[in-house]
């Protein structure tokens, strides 16, 4: 069993007696079923699940419901559970495949006393046939994979490790020597592994890596699979196919930024913005934007024509070069080029931590991987470093020494150890989830 925040999350949405149902989005395979039920048995006396992918009634009954009291009946009919009052939970899974009990949620919720949650993968409402969306009677939170955190728990580092390396973060202060060399093995295992949590637990009880790279390769045909299931014009959906198969190839560029030019000579931003627009919305690929101002509010002057493009797991990533880079990446080759590998598990840690993805790029100024707009409006600056010299950031240097800007912090994530120097943190790249405490 894999341990998960979005445990807490549950148990805090429980516990608040709010009386809304909760809805649990994410991409496929990010463990959200698993989690969800698990939880449940750890808190209900009863558990009425329907899953409207797995059972092929269930669409047709719950559309067939003509009034709240007959969906309840439809419910417990196809869950086979009876219902106690107060101590049940209705898990409704995979939503996407019948929009319509949304619809239905805010008067489910009034007359009957359960707890209702939902599930659904990241398809985008357009993919939901929903006449109205209960306002006020939905909360709604969104999973992920596994962040380099939770992997630790998985891969049987100690807590207190953990715990370690944030106080000094939080301290500016270096972390131990045999702390940051024991979380920085787990960062490199991180990058092969990822957080699927599929792979990661294929990896804990094998340790194994071609079971791990089974279990990964699975999950990109299965979100392959989704492209063809939900996107029924076939030109779009080719689309979506051929920018999702060109991330890792993207990215194995000193510039990252998303070139379309790689696609085709013909291939326009116009052309292909629903293939972006989709597998963004699905939660596959997390899209980076350019800003032109680094100044809150960062979306004002965003560029959605320039963008960098990475996977939703690092893993998936890793999993999609070459097999040689496996033995490199363990060995820590430095001829490897670990830029786009690390970049996209920051991606990752960041969209985790509830930051929107943007970076700066300007002629005169040069490029900043991140920007990190916090929910109080404060920009921080990010750069993410993966050779020896990652004390060279021009970019950084320039921005920090305009006097038209003030930023709440300045991170360079690399591989070596915390430090701080004048506005500069120096942060070993596993602590890129804890940005949101500095």
């Amino acid at each position: 069993m894999l341990k998960r925040k979005a445990a807490e999350r549950l148990r805090a949405w429980k516990e608040s007696r709010a009386r809304r149902g909760l809805m649990v989005m994410g991409a496929r395979q990010v463990g959200k079923t698993t989690t969800i039920r698990e939880f449940a048995r750890a808190h209900y006396d009863v558990v009425a699940e329907v899953n409207f992918f797995e059972d092929e009634r269930a669409v047709e009954t719950i559309s067939g419901a003509t009034s709240a009291k007959d969906l309840f009946l439809r419910i417990t009919a196809l869950s086979g559970k009876e219902v106690v009052a107060g101590r049940t939970l209705v898990f409704l899974d995979e939503i996407q495949e019948c929009g319509d009990v949304l619809t239905w949620l805010k008067f489910l919720e009034e007359s009957t006393d359960c707890d209702y949650v939902l599930s659904g993968s990241r398809l985008g409402l357009d993919a939901f046939d929903v006449r109205s969306l209960p306002v006020g009677s939905l909360e709604t939170m969104e999973m992920f994979p596994l962040d380099f955190e939770e992997f630790c728990w998985a891969d049987g580092i100690a807590e207190p490790v953990i715990d370690e390396a944030r106080e000094c973060f939080l301290g500016r202060r270096p972390i131990p020597a045999f702390v940051h060399d024991k979380l920085m093995d787990a960062f490199y295992r991180y990058v092969l592994v990822g957080g699927m949590p599929a792979a990661t637990w294929a990896y804990a009880e094998t340790n194994a890596l071609p079971e791990t790279r089974a279990a990964q390769e699975a999950i990109v045909d299965l979100y392959e699979y989704d492209i063809s299931k939900y996107v029924i014009d076939k030109t779009e959906s080719r689309q979506i196919r051929m920018v999702y198969e060109s991330i890792p190839g993207q990215l194995n560029r000193a510039n990252k930024r998303f070139k379309f030019t790689r696609l085709s000579k013909s291939a326009r931003f116009a052309n292909l913005e629903t293939a972006f627009d989709w597998l963004e919305s699905a939660g596959v690929a997390l899209e980076t934007i350019r800003v032109s101002d680094p100044s809150f509010p960062l979306g004002l002057t965003e560029d959605r024509s320039s963008f960098k493009l990475y996977m939703n797991d690092v893993g998936l990533l890793t999993s999609r070069l070459m097999r040689e880079v496996d033995l490199d990446i363990l060995n820590r080759k430095s001829s490897m080029n670990f830029g786009s590998i690390f970049e996209n598990a920051v991606a990752q840690e960041l969209r985790s931590q509830g930051f929107p993805l943007f970076y700066y790029q300007s002629t005169s100024v040069g490029e900043i991987d991140f920007l990190l707009q916090d929910a109080s409006g404060d920009v921080s600056l990010c750069e993410v470093k993966s050779g020896k010299d990652y004390r060279r950031h021009s970019a950084m240097s320039n921005l920090l020494g305009t006097d038209n800007y003030r930023f709440k912090g300045a991170y360079v994530l690399c591989d070596g150890n915390l430090a701080q120097e004048g506005p500069i943190t120096y942060a070993p790249i596993y602590l890129a989830g804890m940005l949101r405490l500095g």
